[in-house]
């Protein structure tokens, strides 16, 4: 079975639960105990092992000796034979997966957010009919929500961070005249909330 970040952090609760029924075990034991238990692997370190390689699944490692590797998850880019880079991709990476995990919505990555603006851009300033704009506009907003999102994982204030349907209400400011034709519709559809992102802005950051 793949362990991931949910999994050790399972493990490590069980393993403090546990001094109670074993206070003379060490935490070593108890981790090797816990790890039987939740995930019916032999001990804790057959878990940390699977859980180093849960982290790499997604990475594309470069063949570059001097080059750089990208996880195609959470969009960290890294030197994979550095502790220290592979450490910085850790803490990315579990952020990321935790919040994916509770929002139940992954976001996509640079390249994917490029080509979901670039099509809905042309289905925007298409002449295929009112709905197929709406769409392609749609598409566009979903590229800077996704952005937006990423932002407020990497910066942990992803809880607080607008659904959707509430981002499309609050970024119509930043339209210009771009939209104009389509901002009446979006507007009834999705209401309206000017002054929660800057005009000319498209991420959402928490206090405004």
């Amino acid at each position: 079975m793949q362990v991931t970040y949910t999994h050790i952090k399972q493990v490590k609760r069980a393993a403090k639960a546990l001094k109670d029924s074993y206070p003379t075990l060490k935490l070593g034991q108890r981790q090797d105990l816990a790890a039987v238990q939740v995930l019916g692997v032999r001990n804790y370190h057959e878990a940390v092992r699977r859980y180093d390689s849960w982290l790499m699944l997604h990475v594309d490692v470069s063949q570059d000796r001097y080059g750089t590797s990208k996880c195609t998850l959470c969009d960290f880019s890294f030197a994979a034979d550095l502790k220290e880079d592979r450490e910085a991709h850790q803490v990315v990476h579990e952020r990321f997966h935790e919040a994916v995990e509770a929002l139940g919505y992954c976001p996509a990555i640079h390249l994917q957010r490029e080509r979901l603006k670039d099509e809905g851009s042309k289905k925007a300033f298409s002449t295929e009919g009112l709905e197929t704009q709406i769409n392609g506009a749609l598409m566009v907003f979903r590229g800077w929500f996704d952005r937006s999102l990423c932002n407020a994982i990497y910066d942990e204030y992803w809880r607080k961070h607008p659904t959707f349907d509430l981002y499309v209400s609050m970024i119509l400011d930043s339209l210009g005249d771009m939209y104009k034709e389509l901002k009446p519709l979006l507007k009834m559809r999705y209401g309206y909330r000017p002054g929660e992102i800057k005009p000319g802005q498209t991420n959402w950051y928490p206090g405004r």
